[in-house]
């Protein structure tokens, strides 16, 4: 009978303990939920919309020189707070792709450089995009925006053309071919 007394009584203990260490994680569990859902919408509101119509004119001008007929040959991208390789601060970065029968000549037209059998006709259609987009980048609001001119090869993957900002072009231009 002691035995059984025993028993029980440690049963009845642990029950008890085990209870008590569940209610315990519960309430704490649900004092703390109401500053995690605070924490959720403080850093849903902190998020703000970046106003990138500073270069409206400025796109306006590409487009009107570079497809001047609208064809939808160009599609214009803008990225904001850019860190990379080419500047040590953030800093916008507007992406001219070229689209359609316009990526695919420019596509062939790369192709032929890098494998260094590119005729005199498409070096210098290169350099023009190089020069264009030289000219265009001096037009920038700010020294740290660049300007970049390519095509998209695969999801979020560009192949470029031209890059500038307003004091430096990152690609280099290069100069006009005369035969």
């Amino acid at each position: 009978m002691k035995k059984l007394l025993s028993t029980s009584a440690v049963l009845l203990s642990a029950t008890v303990l085990v209870a008590c260490s569940n209610n315990q994680s519960t309430t704490k569990d649900s004092s703390e939920q109401p500053k995690t859902e605070q924490k959720n919408t403080t850093s849903t509101n902190v998020k703000t919309k970046v106003d990138n119509s500073k270069y409206d004119n400025l796109i306006s001008e590409i487009k009107s020189k570079l497809d001047p007929e609208s064809t939808g040959a160009i599609s214009v991208k803008i990225q904001n707070n850019v860190i990379d390789s080419d500047s040590s601060e953030p800093h916008d970065t507007i992406m001219i792709l070229l689209t359609g029968t316009a990526k695919d000549s420019a596509k062939e037209t790369m192709d032929a450089i890098n494998s260094n059998s590119a005729t005199t006709n498409q070096q210098n259609a290169i350099t023009v995009f190089r020069m264009s987009i030289s000219e265009f980048a001096k037009k920038l609001p700010d020294d740290n925006t660049t300007l970049s001119l390519g095509y998209e090869k695969s999801a979020d993957q560009y192949d470029l053309i031209a890059k500038s900002s307003k004091q430096k072009d990152f690609i280099p231009v290069g100069e006009i071919i005369v035969q």
